[in-house]
C-alpha cells in the first residue's frame, strides 16, 4: 500500500551511512509488519519521496499530491524546496525527523505547521549478550578535536579503559561489539537530525553520557535553532550536560546509578520498527 521512491545512486555501492539506514530500516520495518510496498513505480494509492532531491522534485510532479508524504531526507536550502513552500497543496505532508528540524523549517522557512510530519525511521530489535570488556566507549562526530581531548583526559583520570570511535572510520560490527562491551558511551557529537547510530548504541542497553549542543548553527546565526546531540530522549537512557565545568558532577550522578538506565528499553518503547510503521501510516491516515 505504499510506493517508494528512491535514487539508486543513494542506496548503492560504498559504506552504509544515515541515508542508507533509513532506506533499509524502512523496507525491514515494512517487511516485519507485512506493510506491501513498491520500489519507484505507482503500484498503490499512497507516495513516499524519501530523499527530495532535484530528481525526486521532478518525479514528485507526476505524483497524485494529495497522497504524496516528502522526506526525511530533504535539504531545506536547495532552491527546488522552495517550491513545497510556495506551494503546500501540492502534497499530503514533509517528513522531519526530529521536532528541531520541523522547528527549522518552520521558523526559517515559514513552512506550514500542518504540512509537517515528525517520523524517525525503526531501530532494529537485535539480541545483544552484554560482556563489559571495557569501561568507555567514546563516540565522536563534529565536534572539534579540542573538546575530545578534553573528554580523553577525563576518561585517562578516572584510571577507566576506553576506545574511540570516529564518524566515517568504523564499521557496523565494530560499532556493534564496542557497544554491547563497554560500561558505558560517551557522546561526544554534533546536532543529529535523527540520530540513528546513537539509538543503535542505546539499543545495545549502553547508558549514554552525552556532552549536549544546544543549537543547530551550521548556516550561521541566522539559520540557527535550538537543537541536540540526542533528539530523541529520556531519563532512561543516562545523562547529559552542555557546560564543559558541569561535566565532572554530572559524572558522578551518572555513575552512581549506571545499573538504573534502561536506554534499550527507551529505544524498543519510542523507536522500534513496529512504532515507525504505524507512525508512517498515521501520516497517510491509513490505519
Amino acid at each position: 500500500m505504499l510506493n517508494i521512491f528512491y535514487s539508486a545512486g543513494y542506496i548503492s555501492g560504498g559504506r552504509m551511512n544515515g541515508p542508507k539506514k533509513v532506506f533499509s530500516n524502512l523496507i525491514e520495518s515494512l517487511q516485519q509488519e507485512n506493510i506491501e510496498y513498491a520500489f519507484n513505480e505507482e503500484k498503490y494509492k499512497n507516495n513516499l519521496i524519501l530523499h527530495y532531491g532535484y530528481e525526486g522534485h521532478l518525479q514528485h510532479s507526476k505524483l497524485e499530491l494529495e497522497n504524496c508524504v516528502i522526506g526525511p531526507q530533504i535539504w531545506f536550502f536547495d532552491d527546488h524546496v522552495k517550491f513545497l513552500q510556495e506551494n503546500p497543496d501540492y502534497f499530503k505532508s514533509i517528513i522531519t525527523p526530529s521536532q528541531w528540524v520541523k522547528d527549522l523549517a518552520i521558523q526559517k522557512f515559514r513552512h506550514l505547521p500542518n504540512k509537517l510530519s515528525n517520523w524517525p525511521v525503526g531501530i532494529k530489535d537485535e539480541i545483544v549478550e552484554r560482556e563489559d570488556k571495557y569501561d568507555c566507549l567514546i563516540y565522536f562526530k563534529r565536534r572539534t578535536n579540542q573538546e575530545l581531548n578534553k573528554v580523553v583526559e577525563f576518561v585517562e583520570s578516572k584510571k577507566m579503559t576506553y576506545n574511540v570511535i570516529s564518524y566515517g572510520n568504523y564499521s557496523e560490527e565494530q560499532m556493534k561489539d564496542l557497544s554491547r562491551q563497554s560500561k558505558f558511551c560517551f557522546m561526544l557529537n554534533g546536532t543529529e537530525s535523527q540520530g540513528i547510530a546513537v539509538q543503535e548504541i542505546m539499543n545495545h542497553n549502553t547508558p549514554m553520557f552525552v556532552w549536549d549542543v544546544i543549537d543547530w548553527n551550521d548556516k550561521g546565526p541566522e539559520w540557527s535553532v535550538p537543537a541536540s546531540s540526542v533528539p530523541y530522549w529520556s531519563d532512561q537512557c543516562g545523562e547529559k550536560f552542555i557546560d564543559v565545568n558541569d561535566m565532572s558532577f554530572t559524572f558522578e550522578k551518572f555513575y552512581d546509578k549506571i545499573g538504573s538506565y534502561k536506554p534499550r528499553e527507551f529505544v524498543r518503547n519510542n523507536l522500534s520498527y513496529k512504532s515507525s510503521v504505524n507512525s508512517l501510516m498515521e501520516i497517510f491516515n491509513v490505519n
